[in-house]
């Protein structure tokens, strides 16, 4: 396989560079020796909590202190899942943000603060209520310092109505004040968007990027929503369009391509059931799961009745075969399937609360994880005429589950979003009889092969399909982040799939308006993509607007001095990663040629080479980009990509070597791979390559370099 010319090398091979790499495994390392687990074992272990040091910090002194005594004395009233009075205290984003009665926090004014004058012995109301154990006058002091800890921000109101909140810490950190603005009736969604960034920008003194030209806007635009690059063709027939609302359009007629809802099939696969190799593939085609969900994104189904059969997997209708596929790949493992549902209806990992409640995002209990296992208890895998499929049986499915300190206590079906099914259980020593009465759908008799797959009267699996997508708001708000994940690079709440107390949304009052209004229009998915793609936020260019700073208020800095927007602010478009079908159809769409032709280029079926580069990439919605030794070592020595670049009839390398003008050769080749035209020290580079050899090798070698560039293998 070729070399690159030192130039190209240092500019496209970047993100492969053993510097970079090295700085991963070093970073990765401060990271966990700077977690702090001491402070959470302490109070795992009922250690007494050591005396606050007037130099902690507010966010030391909330994982220390604060978060723990608001846990056990308020969690009952006020949680991420249980906010009485609209009051949740599980976060300081949250008691910032405070309930009907306002903020319960004033950042150093505890006599101004709710959360702290209801604890005094003559406040009336007094927290907590009732015969619940009131808080020492030692804890009530701890909760005192810590409000006094709190920083305030510059040119907030200090009254309790507009205190501010704070974005993207876990605890104590104060950011930028809560924004009030809510978007007129009328106004167009995507306008409503840009307007809430544009507050957390002014808010946090932050510049904008400009935005991205129509060529950029257009490859992202078709990885986004086709999962590839334009053809040359392709991008030369649009970007003729002149029109003023031409990217308005080409959303449009992108949300149409037949290629859409297969690329969002292949996203949401993953999501929904991990890569598992090429046997489970093979299964899921047979038994038309990947028809199910494609059909699902064609049709723009609702996203609640999408969900819904995947928990109920029971087909109405030919068209919705395959939807059982999703419990039955799980093989009765109810544990499994509760594991895999709980992102999708809560936003949230449940996993962790197995053994205990969970020990970081303190919202989640126990009881939640054994009482979403509880709905799929009942269930059995069956074979029958049409097909796999799940049966329910109407008895049975009552476990008890112990946590550390060995208590014993009955799985319940109590859920995550605070909703509750009452079923009758047997009373003690009672043996249950199973019955036809007590099915819509008996089961097949004894050592009988079954028609079709049983159904009870009373389905647990129905009761949890209810509970949770029926007035449920964590359904729409984990569909709304996961998109905005998919088109932005990282969610509203970063990682996606882990929407807990712990981990608050970087803007809160949008990622609200954004689920109410996904919820509001029927959990119309294309809608959300197609808004969220109109904004102004989407169409930033993914170079940050650079700013020297002036003033101490100017925006964070870089080692070079010049302002730079985070991350999660969402100032500027944030490169991502290509999965791996983007990656290899869009070497396709760029080498060409497609269908049978290409595929002797390699002599593989399409299946099998979009599987070898799954393989190497197969990240989905990764929390950190991760570019490892392998994957460079598949892009540098793997025949694939050698016999990828074979000048065969119809191929860009073809095109190329037949190309008499060498200038012409280079900005052919830049065209077709990055949609632009080279610069002038890409152009003397290239050049310079390309006159040292032949001129098939060359072409050959230059594409390899541009097709294993941060540019291309980056959506920016």
């Amino acid at each position: 396989m070729p070399y690159l010319v030192p130039e190209l090398k240092s500019r496209w091979m970047a993100c492969f560079s053993p510097d970079r790499l090295r700085c991963w495994l070093v970073g990765f390392a401060v990271a966990m020796s700077c977690s702090g687990p001491g402070s959470v074992a302490a109070v795992a272990a009922g250690v007494p909590a050591p005396a606050p040091d007037a130099a902690v910090s507010a966010d030391r002194f909330w994982t220390d202190h604060i978060a723990p005594l608001l846990e056990e004395h308020c969690a009952d009233c006020h949680s991420a899942t249980r906010s009485k009075g609209g009051l949740d205290l599980s976060s300081l984003h949250t008691i910032l943000r405070g309930g009907e009665r306002g903020a319960a926090v004033v950042p150093g004014k505890p006599l101004d603060s709710n959360l702290y004058k209801f604890l005094l012995a003559e406040a009336d109301p007094h927290m907590p209520p009732g015969k619940r154990k009131p808080l020492s006058a030692e804890e009530a002091d701890l909760i005192r310092l810590w409000i006094n800890k709190i920083p305030v921000v510059s040119g907030a109101s200090s009254s309790a109505s507009s205190a501010p909140s704070e974005v993207g810490s876990v605890s104590g950190s104060v950011r930028r004040p809560a924004i009030a603005w809510r978007p007129p009736a009328a106004m167009d969604p995507a306008q409503a968007v840009d307007r809430f960034l544009k507050l957390a920008w002014e808010q946090h003194r932050i510049k904008p990027a400009k935005p991205a030209s129509d060529a950029t806007f257009l490859r992202r635009l078709f990885l986004d929503l086709v999962g590839r690059i334009p053809t040359h063709e392709e991008a030369a027939t649009l970007l003729d369009n002149r029109s003023s609302d031409r990217r308005s359009q080409w959303i449009q007629q992108l949300l149409k391509h037949p290629e859409h809802p297969r690329h969002l099939r292949e996203v949401f696969d993953v999501v929904l059931m991990d890569r598992r190799g090429a046997k489970a593939e093979d299964s899921r085609e047979k038994h038309l799961w990947f028809q199910f969900l494609e059909s699902s994104f064609r049709e723009n189904r609702r996203w609640d009745e999408v969900v819904r059969q995947l928990i109920v997997a029971r087909p109405g209708d030919a068209e919705d075969r395959g939807s059982e596929w999703f419990l039955y790949e799980r093989r009765n493992n109810a544990q499994a399937m509760a594991e895999a549902i709980a992102p999708v209806v809560y936003g949230v990992q449940i996993k962790c609360a197995q053994c205990h409640d969970h020990m970081v995002a303190r919202e989640i209990k126990q009881a939640h994880y054994w009482g979403t296992v509880a709905a799929f208890l009942r269930s059995k895998n069956v074979e029958t005429p049409e097909g796999p499929a799940v049966a329910e049986s109407a008895i049975g499915g009552f476990v008890s589950f112990a946590n550390l300190k060995k208590e014993s206590q009955q799985a319940l079906l109590t859920f995550f979003n605070q909703r509750q099914v009452d079923e009758v259980r047997p009373k003690e020593g009672e043996k249950e009889v199973d019955t036809p009465e007590l099915y819509r759908v008996p089961p097949a008799a004894e050592k009988t092969k079954p028609v079709v797959a049983s159904i009870p009267k009373f389905s647990r699996r129905e009761a949890f399909a209810r509970a949770v997508t029926e007035d449920n708001p964590l359904l729409a708000r984990a569909m709304v982040n996961r998109i905005w994940a998919l088109l932005f690079g990282r969610g509203i709440v970063h990682p996606v799939d882990l929407m807990d107390s712990k981990h608050p949304p970087t803007h809160p009052e949008l990622l609200d308006w954004l689920s109410e209004d996904f919820a509001r229009h029927g959990y119309d998915v294309r809608r959300l993509i197609d808004l969220l793609c109109r904004t102004k936020a989407y169409q930033l260019d993914s170079r940050a607007e650079v700013v020297k700073p002036s003033k101490p208020s100017a925006p964070r800095t870089d080692k070079a001095g010049a302002g730079l927007p985070e991350a999660d602010a969402f100032a500027r478009f944030q490169p991502k990663p290509l999965i791996a079908e983007q990656l290899i159809r869009s070497l396709l769409a760029a080498q060409g040629p497609s269908g049978e032709e290409g595929q002797k280029l390699v002599g593989l079926t399409s299946t099998q080479l979009r599987r070898s580069f799954v393989k190497e990439f197969p990240d989905v919605f990764a929390a950190e980009y991760q570019p490892s030794l392998q994957q460079a070592m598949f892009l540098s020595n793997s025949p694939i990509m050698e016999n990828l670049l074979k000048p065969v009839p119809g191929s860009l390398s073809e095109r190329l070597a037949r190309e008499p003008d060498v200038d012409r050769r280079i900005q052919q080749a830049f065209q077709a791979v990055f949609l632009r035209d080279p610069d002038p020290e890409e152009s003397r580079a290239a050049l310079e390559f390309l006159r040292s050899r032949s001129i098939e090798a060359g072409v050959q070698q230059l594409l390899w370099s541009m097709f294993t560039s941060a540019e291309f293998q980056l959506n920016h």
